[in-house]
């Protein structure tokens, strides 16, 4: 009988065992925990770039009814979370990198 897995399926079956033993106690994984954006800080950081969810949807296209339901506690995914920490650090460096973008 000819052994058929492939590399794919050999990185998988890697990857399961490797979670059985992190499971079991027997290997530590790195781990990242993600803290959840709170409504006020989001309402903060549209604030400190923008007067107005309509200015801040132009700027960085995003629509103001999302920015409005973030603000008022619905839930950011993970890119969201990121897209609004760096348009807190740098909210130039959003707008020249949506400038760039192909049309």
């Amino acid at each position: 009988m000819t052994d058929k897995r492939t590399g794919l399926g050999l990185e998988i079956e890697a990857g399961l065992r490797e979670a059985i033993a992190h499971r079991r106690g027997r290997l530590a994984l790195e781990t990242r925990h993600v803290v959840a954006m709170p409504a006020a800080r989001v309402k903060e950081i549209r604030k400190s770039v923008a007067r107005s969810t309509r200015e801040f949807a132009q700027r960085f296209g995003i629509p103001a009814r999302t920015v409005e339901g973030w603000e008022q506690g619905r839930k950011l995914g993970a890119s969201d979370r990121v897209l609004l920490t760096v348009i807190a650090a740098n909210p130039e460096a959003v707008e020249q990198a949506l400038q760039q973008e192909p049309t």
